[in-house]
Order: C-alpha cells, then sequence, then structure tokens
C-alpha cells in the first residue's frame, strides 16, 4: 500500500497548510518520486488527449459538414469504453499496472501514427476516420482505469486530495497548450500533421514509465473459463460496492449526467460552434479550449492548496449546476471574447468539479477494490460522452448546433439542482472521511 512508500515515494510528516494560494502544502506529493515520474507520464498523455478530441473533430469537420458525423467520429473514440475498461480494471488490480499502461499508450502512439500516415496518403474519409478513433480508443479505454488506479498506489492518504489536484493540474495545463499546439499543427502541416504530434508526445510519456516503481497488485494465475468467470465475479464485486454505498451510487449518477449532457456536447459540438457562430478558424478554437484551461489551472492550484475540505460533496454539487449554467452562455453566444470568458469561467468550474469528484470517490473507497471502481468511474466518465455525442450530433441536426450545445447545459444544472436540495448526505460529504470518523469517536 502507499503507506509504506519511502523515498521513492516517501511519505515523510505531514504538511501543515500555510495561509496563501501557494504553499509547500500546494506541492507535497511532488516530494513522492514515483508521483512525479507518474505525473510526468500523465502529462504527456493528456497532452495527446487534449490534442486528440481536437484533431478528430476538425478532421471529420473536413471531411463533411453534417453535424451528424461530429458526433458518429465522437462516438467511435469512446464506445471501446463499454467493452474494455470494466476487464481493464480487473486486470489492474491482479496484474502489472506499469506494464499494462505501457502496453495501452504504445497502442495509442502506432495507432496514431497510422491516422497520421493514411491522412497522408489521401485514403482518409469517413469510414475511415471512424475506424482509426476506434482503435485509437481502444488504447485509451484500457489505460485509463490503470493511469487512475495508480494515484492512490504510490501516494499516502494523506496526500491524495493533493495528488490528485496536481495530476489534474498537469492535465490542465495539458488543455491549454494541447489544443493551441494542436491546432497551430493542423494549421501549418493539415490534419496528419496534429496525429503525428501524438505519436511524438506519446513515445515521450513511455519514458516517463520505464524507472516507476509501483507496489505489486495481487496476483492469481488463471486461465480460460476460470479467469473468465472470476474477472466477471470481481467485476459484480466494483458494481456491488458502488450500489450500496449510496453517496458513491449518487456522485456517480451526476458524473454519468454530465457526461452525458455536458462533455458529449462539449467534445461534438463546440469546433462547430466556434465556426459556426463565432467564424473561427482551428487555431482560434484552440484559444477558446486555452482559455479554459487557464481558468482550470488556477482552481487546481487553489484546491492543491487546501488540505482538506468540509462539505465537498456539496460544493461538487454546485460546481455541476454553475457548468450548465456557462454552457447555455457558450451556446447562445456570437461573440468571440464574450465565449472566450464564459470558457476561462467554465475552465475555473471544471478544476473544481474533477477533482472534488474523484478525490471523493477514491477517499471513500476501499483500496483492494479501487482498480474495479476506477474501471467504473472511467465508464461513466468516458463511456456517456460519446452517446452524449451522438445525441447532440443529432439534435444539432434538428435545432442547430449553439442551441443543442445551450440546451444540454440547462438540463444538467437542473438536474443537479434537484440533488442539491433532496441530498442532505452527499451536501456533507468530507475530502477526508477518516477524520470525520475520529471526531465523531472522540
Amino acid at each position: 500500500m502507499a503507506e509504506s512508500i519511502d523515498e521513492s515515494g516517501s511519505q515523510g510528516s505531514p504538511i501543515r497548510a500555510k495561509k496563501g494560494i501557494l504553499t509547500k502544502q500546494t506541492f507535497a506529493a511532488f516530494e513522492l518520486r514515483d508521483f512525479r515520474l507518474l505525473w510526468g507520464n500523465n502529462f504527456s498523455y493528456a497532452l495527446v488527449q487534449g490534442i486528440q478530441r481536437f484533431a478528430f473533430v476538425w478532421l471529420a469537420g473536413d471531411l463533411s459538414k453534417e453535424n451528424l458525423v461530429l458526433g458518429l467520429v465522437t462516438f467511435g473514440l469512446g464506445i471501446p469504453v463499454f467493452f474494455l475498461t470494466l476487464p481493464s480494471g480487473v486486470l489492474s488490480d491482479r496484474w502489472d499496472r506499469r506494464r499494462l499502461l505501457f502496453l495501452s499508450q504504445f497502442w495509442v502512439l502506432a495507432t496514431s501514427l497510422l491516422t497520421a500516415i493514411l491522412i497522408w496518403t489521401g485514403a482518409m474519409g469517413v469510414p475511415m476516420a471512424i475506424g482509426m478513433a476506434i482503435l485509437i480508443g481502444v488504447g485509451v479505454a484500457v489505460g485509463q482505469p490503470v493511469r487512475q488506479a495508480l494515484v492512490p498506489a504510490v501516494v499516502p492518504q494523506n496526500r491524495l486530495m493533493n495528488a490528485i489536484t496536481l495530476n489534474s493540474l498537469g492535465q490542465n495545463v495539458s488543455q491549454i497548450i494541447g489544443p493551441l499546439i494542436g491546432g497551430a499543427a493542423i494549421d501549418i502541416w493539415g490534419n496528419g500533421g496534429g496525429f503525428a504530434l501524438q505519436a511524438v508526445l506519446m513515445g515521450i510519456g513511455l519514458i516517463f514509465l520505464v524507472p516507476l516503481k509501483v507496489p505489486e497488485a495481487e496476483r492469481v494465475a488463471r486461465i480460460g473459463r476460470q479467469l473468465l468467470k472470476e474477472m466477471m465475479g470481481e467485476i459484480r464485486e466494483g458494481f456491488s460496492f458502488v450500489k450500496g454505498a449510496v453517496d458513491i451510487r449518487t456522485l456517480f449518477f451526476l458524473l454519468l449526467a454530465s457526461s452525458l449532457v455536458i462533455m458529449g456536447p462539449w467534445q461534438a459540438l463546440l469546433p462547430r460552434v466556434a465556426e459556426e457562430q463565432l467564424g473561427a478558424e482551428a487555431f482560434q478554437t484552440g484559444v477558446l479550449f486555452g482559455a479554459m484551461g487557464v481558468g482550470t489551472v488556477i482552481s487546481s492550484l487553489i484546491l492543491a492548496s487546501i488540505p482538506r475540505l468540509e462539505n465537498a460533496g456539496g460544493w461538487f454539487t454546485v460546481t455541476l449546476i454553475t457548468g450548465g449554467s456557462l454552457a447555455v452562455g457558450i451556446g447562445l453566444s456570437h461573440n468571440y471574447l464574450l465565449t472566450v470568458l464564459f470558457m476561462f469561467a467554465s475552465g475555473l468550474n471544471a478544476g473544481f468539479f474533477i477533482n472534488l469528484n474523484l478525490t471523493l470517490i477514491q477517499a471513500h473507497t476501499p483500496s483492494d477494490v479501487m482498480g474495479r471502481v476506477m474501471a467504473i468511474y472511467t465508464l461513466v466518465l468516458m463511456g456517456g460522452s460519446p452517446f452524449g455525442g451522438l445525441m447532440a450530433g443529432g439534435g444539432a441536426q434538428l435545432i442547430g448546433a449553439g442551441e443543442m450545445f445551450a440546451l444540454s447545459g440547462a438540463a444538467v444544472a437542473i438536474v443537479a439542482s434537484v440533488f442539491l436540495v433532496t441530498q442532505p448526505t452527499l451536501r456533507r460529504m468530507p475530502s477526508h472521511p477518516e477524520e470525520q470518523e475520529e471526531r465523531a469517536s472522540g
């Protein structure tokens, strides 16, 4: 377990927060060697993801002016999650997590390079784009639950919220840089250049995995039907835990609502909204995503400086209401600078939303089911968005991209408001449950 980690991940003495936004507490988890290596890998991977979604939607827009095609490509990128994430979560609780992550990233590298070659040779069309999105999605689906489960494996629980927030901070910085360099690469070298850049960055990320040391998961050698039977049983155990923990179940439901109704339209429609309503080119659209990333970095730094947060569940629900309201503004805006401001505010809000949701789930989940619960987390987070993107693309065909975007935001804000009013235990959920239990027993 993480508590036994030494200098390569030394637990050290607890770090007390000081006044101010940036303190020693802000970067406490960086004292752990293996977390630094994992962070470097996650940063390069998040850069690829920041370029990947943008590049696929832009490629689909160049291949077809039908909004439904945008939804189909987004659907293809996310649909492997439904078939591979849960088995990957079981494997991450049993086998070498570092090796699983390495193989999944190498797959994404190879398929990204193949996509670039197909574009350069003129062989790319809409069916091929959907097919390559599915292939790249396979690597993402296998690797994501492993990646999530590695953080609590190399970090002690008293630094978990800090580590999750710093991990998210790196991802958010990449969301600034990724769309900007991706948009620039597409403007300079075409769509193929955007995918070639992803392959290069993925290769850099693999370097960080080589020296990474991860506590071994319990391994059980099984083959054939016995292995399949055990895997299905362990998957059911993961779902049983989520179902039995009422507040965890509520967190997953709200995450699913966000994935379906906000993230799906965001991925599928935002580039089209920028093009149709704002007249933005690839780089200008990248600036919009970059503005969101700046906001998320700021809120992540603030949250990383907070060692613990009472009523974290209530604050999380408020962020969902705020995010939906801001999506309404983005969908209805026809002014580029105003949309930049909305995107910046959305980023501020998203930093709190993602970090609080993941912290609450991991802090209230036992380590022996962490890989499976993180697989369910990945399934909900990434599995909902392709269906949301598909529905958003179909809706945009009927009422327009901006209008569908705004309607989606309004819907999720209403749902979250109902939960905020009707779920008092969710509102009181703390970021560090063991401290609440100590006070109750004392």
